[in-house]
């Protein structure tokens, strides 16, 4: 991890991930390109704090008095965030690889034009491939600080923040780019048992889908068809 500059900035949000956060930070810290790394906590119960704190001390933590949701956390990272692209990670994922991230921030120090990437997820499930939530809802992508700003001026809320990040770009014409990541995630069902992970589940596309009932649908056939 650099310190000489503050070009790129991970900010990534965590909600009782003790067990799972490790297995990103371990490569998040590795790669080159980035000079910050923030790490969101959503009052977890689970000690996933603490164990950022004392295996991590190169990461800086915040500490959240009470769960608000996802892209409130992120919210909260961007306050004390230097740099001028925000990578986004999800902490509950398995299979990162460093040198695949700094292979995506190179070329977008390369290649300014550039307005965003998103990390496609390796998943075997051929329902999530067909209606692509793999890439347009990964929660891995990088884009400009400056463009996140104007994402939360439109006000999304809990497990909205991709399909407004989605929504902004179709918006304002950006180029967006794909990566296939070798990214795997862990299935709600795996983490709260298969009801509980099937209600959470449903609450997340009724959050996303109320975002934009329109938008939806054109993100799931249109949105981001170009390969990095």
């Amino acid at each position: 991890m650099k310190t000489s500059n503050h070009k790129f900035t991970c900010v990534i949000p965590v909600y009782n991930e003790k067990e799972r956060v490790g297995n990103v930070l371990d490569q998040i810290v590795q790669v080159k390109n980035l000079s910050q790394i923030i790490v969101v906590d959503s009052a977890s119960t689970d000690g996933s704090a603490d164990f950022v704190k004392q295996n991590y001390p190169q990461v800086e933590l915040i500490r959240m008095a009470k769960t608000l949701g996802k892209t409130e956390a992120v919210m909260e990272g961007m306050k004390i965030a230097q740099g001028e692209y925000i990578l986004l990670f999800d902490a509950d994922l398995t299979n990162v690889n460093h040198d695949e991230i700094d292979y995506v921030l190179d070329k977008i120090v390369k290649n300014p034009e550039i307005d965003m990437v998103i990390f496609s997820r390796n998943t075997p499930r051929l329902i999530t491939k067909l209606n692509r939530f793999d890439l347009i809802y990964s929660g891995e992508r990088v884009l400009q600080k400056k463009d996140l700003i104007e994402v939360f001026k439109t006000k999304p809320t809990k497990f909205q923040l991709e399909i407004a990040i989605n929504k902004y770009m179709i918006d304002n014409q950006k180029n967006v780019f794909y990566f296939s990541s070798s990214n795997v995630n862990f299935p709600k069902a795996s983490k709260l048992g298969r009801f509980s992970g099937l209600i959470e589940d449903l609450k997340m596309f009724k959050q996303v889908f109320n975002y934009s009932p329109k938008n939806y649908f054109l993100q799931t056939f249109f949105f981001c068809k170009n390969k990095l």
